[in-house]
């Protein structure tokens, strides 16, 4: 059972920092997990949502947008991340206006991350290049100047978007792992779910699948995923979440027989597999 630091270790650092990624890996994590979304002039910035007021102090500056694809990359550099949720976690919310929001490019030149996994995933992707971008090729660049294989890094890339990770996979090659993302509404026909024939579609096409955790507690997709030699993932176990108490709600989630799984608190749910294994 692997477990994966889910932007970092947001559940005790401001998400997607990459103090929070370092955080993560000292906490035991297999790997890190974060979110690429693209600026204006074309950069590949470290954050989950294409609006910053929740997670930046972008209200404390006179930018006309709050934005990741209506400013650029010389207004990013000027914000600080924050807590997402302040009243949920105030021990992160202290270190609100401490640490900068990276760029794709910082995080993979960082040298404490040499010899690390890190699960890139892609927002947005359709939407960059609607605006002219080519994100895609972007990424291509920034990996070949980092150098990632010489330093023993892995790679793995995930995105909802089928059809842009496919080309991304194309376009990049057999180095990388690639790992679709699906959530109940994202299913293409959600009244019928995920289907055996779109399953299928998705084991011959990526290397994994990644589920939200409400469509793997009932049902069989688990094992129909593995019949077809898919390995299955799902997101995102967090204390604040849990449904009843925490060990067991942990618990719960590694007896869904899948292969990794996406934590806030990856020490926490690190134990859990720990005292069950």
């Amino acid at each position: 059972m692997l477990v994966f630091g889910h932007r970092g270790a947001c559940g005790y650092l401001p998400e997607n920092t990459i103090e929070s990624m370092e955080l993560a890996f000292e906490l035991g994590a297999d790997a890190v997990e974060f979110d690429v979304v693209f600026t204006k002039d074309g950069h590949g910035v470290i954050r989950h949502d294409m609006d910053l007021v929740s997670t930046t102090d972008i209200a404390n500056h006179s930018f006309l947008s709050s934005r990741i694809d209506e400013i650029n990359l010389e207004d990013v550099v000027r914000l600080r991340a924050k807590e997402r949720y302040p009243d949920g976690r105030p021990e992160s919310a202290a270190n609100d206006g401490k640490f900068f929001v990276p760029t794709l490019a910082q995080v993979l030149t960082n040298p404490n991350f040499d010899n690390r996994h890190l699960i890139i995933e892609i927002k947005h992707g359709d939407h960059a290049r609607s605006q002219g971008l080519d994100p895609i090729a972007h990424i291509a660049q920034l990996l070949e100047d980092s150098d990632w294989k010489q330093r023993g890094m892995k790679i793995t890339f995930e995105a909802f978007e089928f059809d842009f990770l496919k080309e991304l996979k194309s376009h990049l090659g057999f180095d990388y792992s690639f790992v679709f993302l699906l959530a109940p509404d994202t299913v293409p026909d959600k009244s019928a779910g995920l289907e055996d024939h779109y399953l299928k579609t998705i084991a011959e096409t990526f290397d994994g699948i990644s589920l939200a955790i409400s469509m793997v507690l009932v049902g069989d997709l688990v094992p129909k995923a593995k019949a077809l030699g898919i390995p299955v993932f799902i997101y995102t176990a967090r204390v604040e979440t849990a449904e009843g108490n925490v060990e067991k709600w942990f618990e719960r989630l590694i007896s869904t027989g899948v292969d990794g799984i996406f934590a806030d608190q990856p020490d926490l749910l690190l134990k859990s597999v720990a005292d069950l294994a």
